[in-house]
């Protein structure tokens, strides 16, 4: 093993006797879990910054305080675009924030350790130890055994704390994405918010927008404003619109006016029907994301209808209930039906005949903790919100109700639990 500042105090040597402190390596993230040096880089006084292969690294002398090339006039001037894109030790891991995902927790890299193997060195651990800054400190005179602060690097993402670089394409670990959306936003609000923009910024859309959904209010807003515009359009239109209506109702309202304008048109009157009620009601808390069927379908025609709906990307995610209504344009509820219930159905009965029809309702304007202690106490998935006339205005989720009770503390009494 070795450790990359141990191996940053080392000086380069050619045969001709002249020499060069290391400045840096370079690894190929891309070759595996255990990433290998590929470069190496120095710099000659009076001279631009040079590199070289670790292959061309022909030895260690001095009791291993001198790595030995052919020639340190002979290396190759760093090019930007090489240097934009490359990722090195020194530069963009040592002293990062990193994520140790099999933990699930941010550290910091105070050293890196390295595995020698046929000449050549790998990077295979993250040291986060106290050890670690001693070692530093000292230079080197301190090396207490720092096993136990180490993180396997097949199981770290490092981050650079610059949303931008992960816009431009430079390269990462790549392993981020395999978490769940609600672990990397457990993650990303433990940390500055530019490294929550960056690590959001690594994700495909679809989790990127769901790893949003999941932030507290106050970092998903901080995270939302340091996306690139076309990323935060993208995003906005996989989001809930109960969700997207909370964030633009904290933005400027110039700002949220832009973005409502750049929605697709069906979500811009979703989202704008939304922010027509105040926050404390329960019109303010809902969402209008729900599966909405007439009554005169057919189940087999509603499993279609549905079956189609779910392959479009931005297709709602509340879909435990499905609400029955008279048509399309009335939009008044007549019943309400679990998707259990439409499950296991025959195939050629009407919808009307299917659906409950005793349905628990809430006033838009109800408070908005009335209608959450509402639908805490009647064990449901979420309780519709009825307008006048009847017509269907949006459903308040479980999910929305406890979010709601948590924060308030329910004024000393302790929340019921649920499904029990």
């Amino acid at each position: 093993m070795a450790m990359l500042s141990d191996l940053l105090r080392r000086k380069l040597i050619d045969e001709r006797g002249r020499e060069a402190r290391l400045g840096d390596l370079a690894v190929d993230l891309s070759a595996g879990d255990y990433p290998p040096v590929t470069y190496l880089t120095w710099r000659l006084p009076g001279k631009t910054q040079l590199r070289a292969s670790w292959g061309a690294v022909r030895g260690v002398r001095s009791g291993g305080r001198v790595l030995r090339l052919d020639d340190l006039e002979g290396g190759e001037p760093v090019q930007e675009d090489w240097l934009a894109q490359a990722v090195l030790l020194k530069r963009d891991i040592l002293d990062a924030l990193v994520l140790d995902l099999r933990d699930r927790t941010a550290l910091r890299a105070n050293d890196l350790w390295l595995e020698e193997d046929d000449g050549g060195f790998s990077l295979c651990a993250v040291d986060a130890s106290l050890g670690a800054v001693a070692r530093r400190l000292s230079g080197g005179r301190i090396a207490r055994n720092a096993r136990r602060g180490l993180h396997d690097w097949k199981y770290t993402e490092f981050l650079r704390g610059d949303p931008q670089a992960a816009r431009a394409g430079r390269d990462y670990h790549g392993l981020i994405g395999r978490l769940p959306a609600g672990e990397i936003a457990n993650l990303a609000d433990a940390l500055p918010y530019l490294h929550a923009a960056e690590l959001v910024t690594l994700l495909p859309d679809t989790k990127a927008a769901d790893t949003l959904e999941s932030m507290m209010a106050e970092r998903q807003l901080q995270v939302f404003e340091e996306l690139a515009p076309e990323q935060a359009r993208r995003l906005l239109t996989l989001m809930r619109s109960d969700i997207v209506a909370d964030l633009l109702g904290r933005l400027e309202p110039e700002r949220a006016r832009y973005w409502l304008e750049h929605m697709p048109r069906a979500q811009y009157d979703r989202v704008l029907r939304l922010l027509r009620y105040p926050e404390d009601t329960a019109g303010g808390i809902m969402t209008n994301d729900m599966v909405v069927l007439r009554e005169d379908l057919t189940v087999g025609e509603a499993l279609a209808l549905l079956r189609e709906q779910l392959k479009r990307p931005d297709f709602i995610n509340f879909i435990q209930m499905v609400f029955v209504v008279d048509d399309e344009a009335g939009r008044r509820l007549r019943g309400v039906m679990s998707l259990r219930d439409l499950l296991v159905a025959d195939d050629g009965r009407k919808l009307a005949e299917v659906m409950d029809p005793y349905i628990v309702t809430l006033a838009p304007l109800e408070t908005a903790s009335s209608a959450a202690r509402r639908v805490i106490d009647n064990e449901l998935t979420g309780l519709p919100v009825v307008g006048p006339e009847g017509k269907l205005l949006g459903v308040v989720t479980v999910d929305s109700a406890l979010v709601l009770a948590t924060a308030a503390g329910w004024g000393g009494r302790e929340a019921p639990r649920l499904f029990s």
